[in-house]
């Protein structure tokens, strides 16, 4: 009996760089129309980890796979960025306890140093619970997930009013709250997968990547045009109820059949850019702890302005040192402890020696 292996969809992982990317971009500072990123960034980022969800998995393998993949090397960065810190602000001790409480304590008051860390809590936290609730069918996760982002509206609302100082869900060690609202994004990423790499097989790309431009089209354009509250999750804010959360999905649909497509017929005619991207994919974890320093220190280093010039080179900067320095830890001994994956060869040496 022989087999026909399907290859991987290369275009789909180098959608997961470029919502890496994207989270860099908008933590870079802000920009006229913004919203037109904020309204779906972290939602796609939190729909494709949904999208790679693989059903049948025990809660405590689950469990000791987060820790492994996310909660260690969080704990790691976390010392790193405490070292960071400590050197940066040695002459104000004052400042820099403040900065390595709320850091380690997470929460709303968390550190700008950690300004990206709340991800990776959050991401465990919400698998987990996607996890432990997969015993219970398919009903039930999709009931809790869409109450925690009612909750998740109404708290809003209370804190606008002036009826509660700080958000209870964004309020809570690690943000771990933020993981019941967000496990309905990734509830999402799973119904997408089994609705969209269907049509992806059956119907030819041009038809599918037009759609989907269309349909990002149709997103940003919608946004634009009845002025769409866009995503602050890590404030608990989900932006205008019903619409936000339905942009942010059909924005995602689009890129999906763009890259899972175009994309991905481009990059399976030449093996060096998949081998790259699959390097690329692999340094999500360290990317979002580094880029939150490099940013830091552009700020601190003369390149805190508004103007364009400086929104370029923060992104310029925050892009470019991240994967680097990421794709150093993942060719070192480190990648364990820092990246939570397997060590690689090392990317800036050819077999046989260093490149010339």
């Amino acid at each position: 009996m022989s087999s026909t292996r399907v290859p991987r969809n290369v275009g789909i992982d180098l959608l997961r760089v470029f919502s890496i990317v994207m989270v860099v971009v908008g933590h870079a500072g802000s920009f006229p129309n913004d919203q037109l990123l904020t309204v779906w960034r972290m939602p796609l980022f939190f729909m494709l980890s949904g999208f790679f969800f693989t059903p049948g998995r025990s809660l405590t393998s689950e469990f000791t796979k987060r820790w492994n993949t996310l909660i260690i090397p969080y704990l790691a960065w976390s010392v790193v960025i405490s070292v960071w810190v400590i050197m940066t602000l040695w002459g104000q001790p004052e400042t820099f306890f403040d900065h390595l409480q709320s850091g380690w304590a997470g929460g709303s008051g968390q550190s700008i140093y950690w300004m990206a860390a709340w991800f990776i809590t959050t991401l465990a936290g919400a698998t987990i619970l996607r996890r432990f609730l997969e015993r219970f069918g398919s009903l039930v996760p999709w009931i809790v997930a869409t109450a925690g982002i009612v909750v998740a509206y109404v708290l809003t609302d209370l804190v606008n009013s002036g009826a509660l100082d700080t958000h209870p869900l964004v309020d809570t060690p690690l943000r771990l709250g933020l993981a019941w609202p967000v496990m309905f994004y990734l509830l999402v990423g799973e119904l997408l997968h089994s609705l969209l790499m269907p049509l992806v097989k059956k119907f030819t790309s041009h038809v599918l990547a037009l759609v989907g431009i269309a349909l990002v089209g149709l997103g940003l354009y919608t946004t634009m045009t009845f002025d769409i509250s866009a995503h602050y999750i890590q404030a608990g804010g989900f932006g205008t109820p019903v619409l936000t959360p339905l942009i942010a999905i059909i924005v995602t649909v689009g890129f999906i059949l763009v890259f899972a497509t175009w994309v991905n017929d481009v990059l399976q005619k030449f093996p060096s850019p998949q081998a790259a991207v699959s390097r690329l994919v692999r340094t999500g974890t360290p990317v979002v702890f580094i880029h939150g320093l490099a940013l830091v220190w552009m700020y601190q280093n003369g390149f805190g302005e508004d103007s364009f010039e400086h929104f370029g080179w923060r992104v310029l900067v925050g892009v470019v040192a991240s994967f680097l320095v990421a794709l150093l830890i993942n060719s070192a001994p480190t990648a364990r402890l820092l990246s939570g994956a397997a060590q690689e060869p090392n990317v800036f040496r050819k077999r046989g020696g260093l490149p010339s």
